[in-house]
């Protein structure tokens, strides 16, 4: 049987609680992780102060406190194993999904291929889907669909391809999973999916409104970026742009009335601000995120 070695990588931030929990249930795993990684992002020591007390067997790392894709990538250079296990702090690994995993990538390890688990949700089975052309995930896949995406805390990802591609820093929340997944498959890796193998996920609420309006942000920008350069259709990409800001003024409104109009011109601005440092920097690799 192949020897899989994982790596389970937690980006944190000011829930000590919930990553204690995250921890404790890794501990219960049937297959032992080679290693476990922290990178905190918290505002305060507590988090610092758990791993190193109950948990001295994890390695701890100070976070660059930049955003959810930073705080990932913070843990890739640290990483000794040979596949990685991006968690939150809020999901629990399922005790049998590295031994669920292990046959699947058995069989395929010496290939370009990303394994994705699946996610049960307070108890709601959650499937990769694909994207539609707003970048909603929710197209379901045919039998013979290649697969486009997965679901980031049950996906084993080779520290190859970790170290070649990186999450793009400028996803400070939300899509991060999504853009890598797009960029991987433009490199030529498969996603195959392991209907077995779960993680469990707890949605915490501590911190959410930190993160909650970077998604639609994040949502545009990664869409808008792999119609322009996955696709390499232009006309796309602008057509693209123009229904995601229509859309995403009409939602704001609709939430929010005519309050709605500067929340959506601030998210607009943003992506925009987005787009022109991408487009800065295409053509260098290590800025660019295509390749290291």
């Amino acid at each position: 049987m192949y020897d899989l070695n994982v790596a389970l990588c937690i980006a944190t931030r000011n829930r000590p609680d919930d990553l204690s929990e995250c921890l404790r249930a890794a501990g219960k795993s049937t297959m032992p992780l080679k290693e476990i990684i922290v990178s905190d992002d918290s505002t305060d020591t507590r988090t610092r102060e758990l791993v190193c007390s109950q948990f001295p067997h994890v390695k701890f790392l100070e976070g660059p406190r930049k955003g959810l894709g930073p705080n990932r990538n913070n843990i890739i250079p640290a990483v000794t194993a040979d596949w990685m296990l991006f968690m939150d702090d809020d999901t629990r690994l399922g005790s049998d999904f590295l031994a669920k995993m292990t046959p699947m990538v058995s069989a395929r390890h010496d290939e370009k291929v990303i394994y994705s688990g699946l996610e049960i949700n307070r108890g709601e089975l959650i499937i990769p889907r694909d994207l539609d052309f707003l970048g909603y995930q929710s197209r379901a896949y045919g039998p013979k669909d290649p697969i486009n995406t997965l679901v980031i805390d049950a996906t084993l990802f080779p520290a190859t391809l970790c170290r070649e591609l990186l999450f793009d820093p400028r996803l400070i929340y939300g899509y991060d999973e999504v853009d890598i997944a797009l960029r991987a498959r433009a490199a030529g890796w498969q996603i195959q999916i392991c209907p077995d193998a779960f993680i469990y996920h707890f949605p915490s609420q501590i911190g959410r409104e930190h993160y909650k309006p970077n998604c639609e942000v994040a949502r545009i920008f990664v869409v808008f970026k792999h119609y322009l350069k996955g696709q390499g259709k232009p006309f796309k990409a602008g057509a693209f742009l123009g229904a995601g800001f229509a859309h995403n003024l009409a939602h704001y409104v609709k939430s929010y009335g005519i309050l709605g109009v500067p929340r959506s011109l601030s998210v607009q601005g943003k992506v925009i601000r987005q787009i022109a440092e991408w487009a800065l920097v295409r053509g260098k690799p290590d800025q660019d995120l295509g390749a290291r």
